[in-house]
């Protein structure tokens, strides 16, 4: 391409004979015109006659110059003018080329341009994908803490979940319905005994009134009686028997009242707790098995009723001990 730019050697070399020829041509004529002020001078001065020969054979030798120099004038004139149309055509063909030069370096900077842009947007993509590689690390290890804390989770629901089933049975062997009627047996026992107790001191009362009236007379046997009785030892130990018999039978029914109070408590606490642990569960995904809740419910079912009964039968027998306490004072 760059060779096609200039002309070449042979095309230089053609247009210097060109340049010399047309030299030659000049000088033909230069010496035609001489030629011509020698003819003239000579006709001046009276001789010509004897160089005329000479003169024509320069005559005829300046013609055939002439005509070789008019030749190569036109050869001169063809080589330069196609020398001038390749000129313009190597020009078009310049302008042509640095046309197509310009867009291919026009072209050449748009493609560095997406280069840079692809290397950006790979560096980016790198980058995006570093960050994405160290965020699947970390939800990894997120997930694996995750996975550590449900199976912390679940061991730590396991244990209480064998707590409250541990004391469910405690609770369950506790108001079973033979334990119940153990303490209801002791209960009734206590009662019986403070009612034979009751009697006996009233028995003691009489007899004591008994033998006042009789040492006093019948008149003023009741004045007598009442302030003696009042003032002497035994009515005062009575009354304190009375009185600590009878506070001790309200402190049983009183301990047996929160006991019973504080068991059915711990009850709705446990069922709120094992209702709680379930829900958990059932959010964790984790279910209890039918058959064992089946078996824990049948377990605390009888247990429930059991209580339900003798806490019916208890309700029904206290009253009776208010009723004849409250005559123990008097």
């Amino acid at each position: 391409m760059a060779g096609r730019l200039g002309p070449s050697s042979e095309e230089r070399l053609a247009a210097t004979g060109a340049a010399e020829k047309a030299g030659g041509q000049a000088k033909s004529s230069q010496k035609i015109e001489d030629l011509m002020e020698m003819v003239k001078k000579l006709q001046k001065a009276g001789s010509l006659e004897p160089r005329v020969e000479v003169l024509i054979n320069r005559i005829n030798e300046v013609q055939q110059a002439k005509k070789k120099a008019s030749e190569e004038l036109g050869e001169a004139r063809t080589v330069w003018e196609a020398l001038q149309k390749e000129m313009d055509s190597l020009s078009g063909e310049e302008v042509c080329l640095k046309e197509i030069l310009n867009k291919k370096q026009e072209t050449l900077r748009i493609l560095r341009l997406h280069c840079r842009e692809k290397e950006s947007e790979a560096q980016r993509k790198q980058t995006i994908l570093q960050e994405c590689k160290m965020r699947i690390s970390a939800l990894n290890s997120q997930i694996e803490e995750e996975k550590n804390k449900q199976r912390q989770l679940r061991l730590d629901f396991e244990e209480q979940l064998e707590d409250l089933m541990g004391q469910h049975k405690d609770l369950w062997e506790f108001h079973r319905p033979e334990k119940m009627a153990q303490e209801i047996d002791a209960l009734d026992s206590s009662k019986e005994q403070l009612l034979k107790e009751e009697k006996l001191m009233e028995a003691k009362l009489e007899d004591v009134k008994h033998r006042l009236c009789s040492q006093f007379g019948a008149d003023g046997c009741s004045t007598i009686t009442e302030g003696l009785f009042l003032r002497s030892q035994e009515a005062a130990a009575a009354v304190h028997l009375f009185e600590e018999e009878n506070r001790k039978a309200q402190e049983l029914l009183e301990t047996a009242a929160q006991h019973h109070e504080q068991l059915q408590q711990k009850c709705q606490q446990l069922q709120q707790k094992r209702q709680r642990l379930k829900e958990e569960l059932e959010k964790l995904g984790v279910q209890i098995p039918t058959q064992a809740q089946n078996k824990q419910e049948e377990g605390a079912g009888p247990g429930e009723l059991a209580n339900l009964k003798l806490l019916g039968v208890s309700e029904e027998k206290d009253p009776e001990l208010p009723t004849k306490q409250g005559r123990m004072p008097f």
